[in-house]
């Protein structure tokens, strides 16, 4: 049983130490700072704020796609919802909050502001500078091998509605030039996800000749350094803007959540075995 403790302590320390790694309040603090950044600096529009529901939403599902390593929408009503992957082969112990913003962003390059709305490859943009998008959340969580960040982040008022982009997708402030870049690094895979959303008045709906969803699969983008690659997908779901955003509580709202339960699961392997060996003796 001793021996049994020591493994099991062993293989705790591990997989907790590589989540471990990333500190989720300073990842939140980035990604809100990268935001706001291209929402007030650039497009000249009010700021965001992190919103605790939002975030215990974005955390929960960022560790259930990087549980099962799966990677779709949540399907959440009443809230936009981007989505970032990026895996490294030799494990992940970092991401900067402002990455998968930056990634998010840089499809400005393919918004068409002579006839705005929604369109392949530019949903994640839209979102983040949705104008009436003002609280958000976000969350990240590693892949039980270390090699995959999954990131997650959620928006309030929902954003890319149809119809509103020339009202809601401001353009860049008069004064300011931005130059924007899709980049990878060595042995990286970087992956993106965007939910587009159509309305009629209220209710939301798709407005195509048939009430379908679509989708597509945008360009993709690729440094090929030492067999890196990048790609990028963009896909089409239908959200509704019917209620303030809904929260779960099943899961612990930290990026090392996963590493308690696996603790307490441990824990109770090791006092049942303990409850047995004790009534073997006394038998």
């Amino acid at each position: 049983m001793q021996h049994l403790s020591i493994l099991l302590s062993y293989l705790l320390m591990n997989t907790c130490l590589t989540m471990g790694a990333i500190n989720l309040d300073h990842f939140r603090q980035e990604a809100l700072a990268q935001h706001n950044y291209y929402r007030q600096q650039i497009h000249c529009t009010q700021p965001m704020s992190l919103d605790a529901s939002l975030n215990t939403m974005a955390q929960n599902y960022a560790e259930y796609l990087a549980y099962y390593e799966t990677f779709q929408h949540s399907g959440e009503d009443g809230v936009g919802e981007n989505l970032y992957m990026e895996s490294y082969s030799a494990g992940i112990t970092y991401v900067n909050g402002s990455k998968p913003t930056a990634d998010w962003y840089s499809e400005i390059e393919d918004y068409d502001y002579s006839n705005p709305g929604s369109s392949s490859g530019t949903g994640h943009f839209t979102q983040v500078v949705w104008t009436d998008s003002v609280q958000m959340g976000i969350g990240i969580a590693l892949s039980s091998d270390g090699q995959s960040a999954y990131v997650v982040a959620n928006y309030y008022p929902p954003g890319n509605f149809q119809g509103e982009y020339g009202e809601q997708v401001p353009p860049v402030c008069p004064s300011t030039t931005t130059t924007t870049a899709r980049t990878t690094t060595t042995t990286t895979t970087t992956t993106t996800i965007t939910t587009t959303t159509t309305t009629t008045g209220s209710i939301a709906s798709t407005t195509t000749a048939a009430p379908t969803t679509t989708a597509t699969t945008g360009s993709t983008a690729s440094t090929t350094t030492v067999a890196a690659t990048t790609t990028k997908i963009t896909t089409g779901s239908t959200t509704t803007n019917d209620g303030t955003p809904m929260s779960t509580t099943t899961l612990d709202n930290s990026a090392i959540g996963w590493c308690y339960r696996y603790y307490h699961f441990l824990a109770t392997l090791l006092i049942l075995g303990r409850q047995f060996r004790f009534m073997f003796r006394l038998n």
